[in-house]
């Protein structure tokens, strides 16, 4: 069965948004599986909330703050990438629903020839909305066309509509290849998002269609319009036609558009034009071409409006990845979804990855129909198998557990009082036990040579890398263990996820670095209190847990600190006879200097 997720994105429209999920009652879905996901973008009205109880179906997303139509957009496209979905359709919230068999023809359409990237089908002003409803007689009201197909005229750096303010009488009911497809509705194939990527946030908002049309151009995919089937459109219900953010993005993003792409003949018209707007262009235009000259992108802080905390359908999403745990991953659900746990019922949600085949969780989860199950085809590493379990959560806080934790009494509901205490400004970490009660150690300190010699010749204990505080405190620290690691959404908006670049092991320092770098705090939670059976998901990887770690210690050190740590170290063992904590003695077959630096520091990482 194909995938089919429907986008749309709200701002403070809760009545446009209303109808038109009212309107894609009309489509017909049979053969397809829909996924609808409304994005909140930071409205400032309790819209959302009345939404989400109107359509409990629906998947609803909060961005924390208006990211404009590419952020907001995107952030659609990220959470149906996590479903994996085939089909991506991009939807305004100020349209309507006309033809029924509107997704169907346009898949058939998409799937007609294999370089057919995405289609549009045809747009019409909506009943009311035309630029010139003096200029119609009644009976034609809802036939009026906005888009007909379309094309981009490269020397003016502006998009053409074809048919536009003309009565439809079926000269643009036809299916043709276009360069210019509207943002207002597009279905776009799965493969394209894979090569070229999602809206660039650079723009905010307009011209970032045809950016992403230019892309998927250069990228070797056609664009199609079927006029066959329509849709109504409400014009510029969210910025306004002739508003001063409406002069403001245009004007500055066809200066950054034109730059990126048109020819020098084109880019010395807009310099030209630009400088007319400095001198007699209203405020909004010439702050447009100076933030453009001052190389400003995204959203315009003049234009940005501060709203209340917003509205997010989830309070804390729990996201855990399996790797051949699968028996581990079933006492984690048990303890996560006992009512001493701490679990609020509709505001926790359990995003659960199989990362490949091996010993899979698909029988035990029909136990817990709550879990929304996402499957790999192969294992893809600890951090990208996380990144696409975190994509999929909609909590205003992520808690990263590993498949081998298990939670105690009261820790969920702790560690969510702690990052509502914290407002949601910081990252912060659980306290950690082996199944035998004893203590495990939480929290570390950034390996550096200056923590080996407080650790072994000034004989401060954990100074080197993982202790636990004491006393047992909330305590800011500089890094936790990722095995159980809470994010708010916030701040991965602000920083991102983990970085893809290392496979496993270290991209919890990465990312602890990262947030110091940003003037994130780290705190230590004592209170939400987890078991952990230590790396047990990594003794699957036998050998090739060495070499996974060598690479993303040399990554996370840089080479040539990595040589000096590793000199640091043999120097400690060969004078003070101690060896790091969790180190193993170097093989006694012959091994790189690299290899037996990492035999040394290999477990300072536990997972």
């Amino acid at each position: 069965m194909k995938k089919v997720a429907v986008i749309t994105v709200n701002y403070n429209g809760e009545k446009d948004t209303l109808e038109f999920l009212e309107s894609l009652k009309k489509l017909e879905t049979t053969g397809l599986e829909i996924k609808t996901i409304v994005v909140d973008n930071g409205s400032s009205d309790n819209g959302t909330q009345e939404t989400l109880k109107a359509y409990p179906g629906i998947d609803l997303l909060q961005t924390g703050s208006n990211t404009g139509f590419t952020g907001g957009y995107n952030r659609g496209l990220e959470y149906a990438q996590a479903w994996d979905a085939d089909y991506y359709f991009i939807i305004n919230n100020d349209t309507l629903i006309d033809s029924p068999n509107l997704l169907s023809e346009l898949i058939k359409t998409l799937d007609s020839d294999l370089q057919i990237g995405l289609v549009s089908p045809k747009i019409y002003f909506a009943p009311g909305f035309e630029f010139h409803k003096e200029n119609y007689k009644k009976g034609d009201l809802g036939k009026v066309i906005w888009y007909g197909g379309g094309e981009f005229d490269w020397d003016n750096i502006i998009s053409k509509h074809w048919g536009i303010d003309e009565v439809d009488s079926g000269q643009f009911s036809k299916l043709q290849q276009v360069n210019f497809v509207s943002g207002c509705c597009l279905l776009i194939k799965k493969e394209v998002l894979q090569k070229v990527g999602t809206f660039d946030e650079t723009f905010y908002a307009y011209f970032e269609d045809n950016d992403l049309s230019q892309r998927i151009t250069r990228a070797g995919f056609k664009k199609y319009y079927n006029g066959t089937v329509s849709i109504f459109h409400k014009v510029s219900q969210t910025s306004g036609i002739g508003s001063p953010i409406t002069d403001y993005y245009v004007t500055r993003n066809r200066l950054i558009f034109g730059f990126r792409y048109a020819r020098l003949r084109t880019k010395f018209a807009l310099l030209r034009q630009a400088f007319g707007f400095l001198l007699t262009g209203r405020p909004a235009q010439r702050q447009g071409v100076i933030d453009f000259l001052l190389d400003n992108r995204g959203p315009s802080p003049q234009f940005q409006q501060d709203s209340p905390r917003p509205f997010y359908p989830v309070k804390l999403s729990l996201a855990i990845v399996n790797y051949n745990t699968a028996d581990l991953t079933q006492k984690m659900l048990q303890s996560i979804y006992k009512k001493t746990s701490g679990i609020q019922d509709q505001l926790t949600e359990v995003v659960l990855l199989d990362n490949g085949h091996i010993d899979p969780c698909d029988k035990l989860v029909k136990n817990f129909p709550e879990v929304k199950y996402l499957q790999n085809e192969e294992n893809t590493g600890f951090t990208k198998g996380y990144n696409r379990a975190m994509r999929y959560c909609r909590g205003e806080y992520i808690l990263m557990l590993n498949s081998d934790m298990e939670v105690r009494d009261n820790c969920l509901s702790e560690i969510t009082k702690a990052a509502d205490n914290f407002e949601g400004k910081a990252v912060l970490g659980g306290r950690l036990y082996f199944p035998d009660g004893s203590s495990q150690d939480s929290v570390y300190h950034f390996p550096t040579i200056w923590g080996v010699i407080k650790e072994y010749f000034l004989n401060i204990k954990g100074a080197f890398f993982m202790y636990v505080p004491k006393p047992e405190a909330v305590t800011e620290v500089e890094g936790i263990v990722g095995a159980c690691m809470l994010i708010p959404r916030k701040i991965i908006d602000r920083i991102g996820f983990l970085d893809e670049n290392i496979v496993s092991y270290f991209e919890d320092h990465e990312y602890c670095r990262r947030l110091a770098r940003n003037n994130i705090p780290v705190y230590f939670i004592p209170s939400a209190k987890f078991i952990h059976h230590h790396g047990a998901s990594f003794k699957q990887l036998g050998t090739q847990s060495l070499e996974i770690h060598r690479k993303s210690s040399i990554y996370y050190y840089g080479k040539l600190y990595y040589i000096l740590l590793y000199f640091t170290l043999l120097f400690v063992q060969k004078i003070t006879g101690k060896r790091p904590p969790g180190s193993m003695e170097p093989s006694a077959t012959k091994t790189t200097l690299f290899q037996k630096f990492n035999n040394l520091i290999r477990n300072l990482n536990p997972k």
